[in-house]
């Protein structure tokens, strides 16, 4: 929904507009939500909110309940309760009548920081109930949950004294854009989306309302420009532009748009980052073309949503139908609908009398959802009746799984990132070597309302047993067993383990990461991945342990710091009289040839990057994309995992039963872990982490 100044327009734009308007004439489409309303939870809210305006909101927020109800007044205690500031009396042109907050005399100014403002905990709360609910079909699926902040600038103005207000300031906004962050980083940039909501800002640019820097204008667009930039542009970002509430506090109903249309136009033009939606309230009293007048030089780009304040309770829908009629004879493209502000300080009664007004009012933005969960084509069985399945859960495959929580993990990150924008409802994804299901865990918490099929393939039945349990209860996730055939000396190929409906069916997008590496037989591996895809299926890859050229100097591949540990140990062994007992089998060539050709089949010798591109080609497949990232691995982390894999890592420490035929002793474990993490320490020198290069490859099935 995008809003252009009125004037000619090209005929396609015209034809554009018309059809969005649709046969129903005027009606707007769709509506917003401020922020608040006054309901008990966030459930609440949701439920409310969705069963009688769902079709008509592209984004729902969680209705700032309980202490939040009176918008930002309960940042004031969080202010209030640092040591460093002390109460004064009430100014006379304050937000509220409460006490004024000033830095004490000889409290540390420049140390002054915050803890918690309760935003991130708030939506972090908020959202399990809107994910849960989503799963539910009880939220429509195009929604978005809607997280509304108010500017640094907000608070600090409101609460503290002008002269303070510099330096209290900088250290609110450094809390609240750490706060920003947390949410960011909890709840799927798919999923989210983010309001800044100003209001002192423009009472301060009518010389209404204090300010502490000198150039009111410049100071307050550099400040909504900064922290608007801090959002990422997959997560939605809109304004609630405000003179503040009718209900309760500062309020100004100005002759008309014009400073409101200023300021727009200023932050569509210069964020540097897609501007969603931006909100504007109009006073109940403009009904006349005059006050919308300054619209005709809005200038806002296609992806963004204009919403006009336009329903007003008291005259209700003759009123709202006025104002709407005044706003349409300037703005020729299709808007939305909403009141001036939050509906947080009225009533609880009126919300839904508020929620049918508005439908009234508006057009949907989208049709009813349809909550059919997917299904997997006749046939398939989405787990397998076999005894691994059923089989208690091994330490083995909880001990490979703790890598999830490691940093240096990360490096699934753009794979998560390219398969959410590639998959769509009815899609089915093999992750194949999937393992525990660290990949889909990551992947379903950003499409977790998609209706797509995701099924593990893996040669590890103790993997896959964690993941029956990680993905219990999810019908869109089925597991497969890769078993070695031991006549054939390999792995079954992944259309020999499909059952014949999806092979049939074919699936749109195959996941492998960290483990192309490992394939022995890479050219078959790949020709069966491509006898399952359909045309122009993609697949993603990643490995941080593949030679590519382009890696920085001081960037490791990952499995080369186990052959290093090697050497080291050795020397460790041959000098240090605690671990002389393991000098022995240094003598033996032959028995530490076979420890070290164990080694190489579990961490096999890296491979150039042109080998993986050229194997794709002759597969059918067209390489699309290969670009690299610098992951960053702690030790500590790595040699969690080197933990469980210490038998081939270091198998010549103690011995093993796979080479020797006798099981190490739990001393012998022990000096082999020691050896490990003392290696690390000595080829890092003591450093916690070291950089890896990772490699993605994107490809398509020609």
């Amino acid at each position: 929904m995008s809003t252009r100044a009125s004037g000619p327009r090209p005929t396609a734009q015209r034809k554009s507009q018309s059809r969005a308007r649709g046969e129903r004439g005027h009606l707007p489409l769709g509506m917003h939500l401020v922020g608040s309303l006054p309901l008990w939870s966030a459930e609440e809210t949701f439920r409310t909110v969705s069963e009688v305006a769902g079709t008509r909101l592209r984004r729902i927020p969680d209705g700032e309940t309980g202490p939040r109800s009176d918008w930002i007044v309960w940042q004031y205690p969080v202010l209030s309760s640092r040591p460093e500031f002390e109460v004064a009396p009430p100014a006379p042109d304050a937000y509220r009548h409460l006490p004024r907050l000033r830095i004490r005399d000889g409290a540390d100014r420049s140390g002054l920081a915050f803890g918690s403002l309760g935003y991130a905990a708030a939506a972090e709360s908020s959202y399990r109930e809107f994910a849960r609910l989503k799963l539910e079909g009880v939220i429509p699926g195009g929604c978005r949950f809607e997280v509304s902040l108010p500017t640094p600038l907000v608070p600090v103005s409101a609460f503290v004294g002008t002269e303070d207000q510099a330096v209290v300031e900088q250290a609110y906004e450094a809390r609240l854009m750490e706060e920003l962050d947390e949410i960011i980083a909890c709840v799927p940039k798919g999923q989210l989306a983010i309001q800044w909501c100003t209001s002192f800002e423009f009472l301060m640019l009518e010389g209404l309302f204090p300010v502490w820097f000198p150039d009111v204008k410049g100071g307050i667009v550099e400040r909504l420009l900064r922290i608007s930039r801090r959002v990422p542009p997959e997560v939605e970002l809109g304004f609630h532009l405000c003179y503040g509430d009718s209900q309760r506090g500062l309020h100004r109903e100005p002759d008309d748009l014009r400073l409101l249309v200023e300021m727009a136009n200023v932050l569509a033009g210069g964020m540097g980052r897609p501007l969603n939606w931006v909100h504007m309230p109009v006073r109940r009293a403009a009904a006349d073309r005059d006050y919308f007048a300054p619209l005709a030089n809005l200038r806002l780009g296609d992806e963004t949503e204009l919403y006009l304040g336009v329903v007003h309770q008291e005259d209700g829908v003759a009123g709202a139908t006025q104002r709407i009629e005044a706003a349409q004879s300037v703005v020729k493209g299709p808007f939305g609908i909403a009141t001036e502000c939050g509906w947080g300080r009225r009533p609880r009664a009126q919300v839904a009398d508020l929620l049918k007004l508005h439908t009234e009012l508006c057009r949907p933005v989208s049709k009813s959802a349809s909550h059919k969960p997917f299904a997997w084509p006749d046939g398939v069985v989405a787990i397998p009746d076999e005894e691994w399945v059923s089989a208690p859960v091994d330490t083995f495959g909880l001990s490979y799984d703790v890598v999830d929580g490691h940093g240096w993990y990360e490096n699934l990150d753009p794979t998560v990132e390219q398969l959410t924008r590639e998959l769509r409802d009815g899609d089915i994804l093999i992750d194949y070597s999937g393992g525990t299901g660290i990949l889909l865990n990551r992947l379903r918490r950003q499409v977790f309302d998609r209706k797509i099929g995701m099924l593990i393939a893996d040669s590890s039945p103790k993997f896959l047993r964690v993941a029956v349990d990680h993905f219990e209860g999810d019908p869109r996730v089925a597991f497969r067993v890769l078993r070695y055939l031991k006549e054939e000396k390999r792995l079954q190929f992944i259309d020999e383990v499909l059952d014949q409906p999806l092979i049939d069916r074919k699936v749109d997008a195959l996941a492998s990461t960290n483990a192309i590496h490992l394939y022995t037989n890479l050219d078959e591996t790949l020709a069966s991945w491509a006898r399952v895809l359909r045309p122009g299926g993609k697949v993603f890859i990643n490995s941080g342990n593949l030679r590519n050229l382009r890696a920085a100097p001081n960037e490791w591949i990952l499995d080369e710091t186990v052959y290093v540990v090697h050497e080291v140990a050795v020397g460790i062994v041959l000098t240090d009289p605690r671990f002389a007992a393991y000098r022995e089998v240094l003598d033996d060539e032959e028995r530490l040839t076979r420890h070290l050709a164990f080694r190489d089949r579990v961490f096999l010798p890296p491979r150039p990057l042109s080998l993986y591109t050229s194997a794709l080609e002759n597969a059918g497949f067209e390489v699309t994309n290969v670009s690299e990232k610098q992951i960053t691995a702690t030790i500590d982390d790595w040699f969690d995992l080197l933990k469980a894999y210490h038998e081939p890592v270091l198998g010549w420490v103690g011995g093993s039963e796979k080479i020797d035929g006798v099981e190490p002793t739990a001393e012998a474990i022990d000096d082999r872990l020691a050896l490990i993490r003392k290696a690390l320490d000595v080829i890092f020198g003591g450093r916690p982490d070291f950089r890896c290069c990772w490699t993605y490859i994107e490809a398509q099935r020609s």
